[in-house]
């Protein structure tokens, strides 16, 4: 079965469809940055709180493997 690889408008880059592979595709999107001389304290706490996101995500799903399979019955 061919599965449509959905695309972000105007993006040349395909959406995840994978957890694993959104991870991947956040951290390239939502980089670890330093502030640099100029950006406004605003622009400095919103990169922080996108990034803090993407850890946050990340943290979950790897929480999530950890846990035991939970069957109902």
């Amino acid at each position: 079965m061919n599965r449509h690889q959905p695309t972000g408008h105007g993006s040349r880059d395909t959406f995840p469809i994978s957890i694993p592979a959104l991870l991947d595709w956040l951290d390239r999107a939502c980089p670890e940055l330093s502030p640099t001389p100029g950006q406004t304290l605003e622009e400095v706490m919103f990169d922080a709180g996108r990034r803090d996101m993407v850890r946050f995500i990340r943290r979950e799903f790897e929480r999530s493997l950890q846990r035991p399979d939970i069957k109902e019955g």
